[in-house]
């Protein structure tokens, strides 16, 4: 008997390493952001292991989203282009928030 094929979807953000998470919180903490992390997100068709969201304390709204693909680290600004990283450290140097 032979079983059908297995059909198997690679989410679209995988999971960050821990020494990134760690790498992350600290550069939000510095910069006075708060860091969300949301597990097993659907969005838009797309599935995500994780999804970072950074956030300004005087503001609702998400300033950057992160997520990891099979090609580096993606990051979502508000508003703007998806940029790609290879490193995290990669990404931290180019975040600078705006200083009110």
């Amino acid at each position: 008997m032979q079983l059908p094929p297995l059909s198997f979807k690679v989410p679209t953000g995988l999971s960050f390493d821990i020494p990134d998470l760690v790498m992350m919180r600290g550069w939000a903490d510095f910069h006075d952001l708060r860091l969300a992390i949301d597990l097993d997100v659907c969005a838009d068709g797309d599935e995500y292991e994780e999804l970072l969201g950074l956030y300004d304390p005087k503001r609702a709204f998400c300033r950057w989203m992160i997520w990891r693909s099979c090609d580096g680290i993606v990051v979502q600004p508000a508003m703007g282009r998806t940029m790609l990283f290879d490193h995290m450290a990669d990404v931290l140097e180019i975040l600078i928030p705006a200083q009110d």
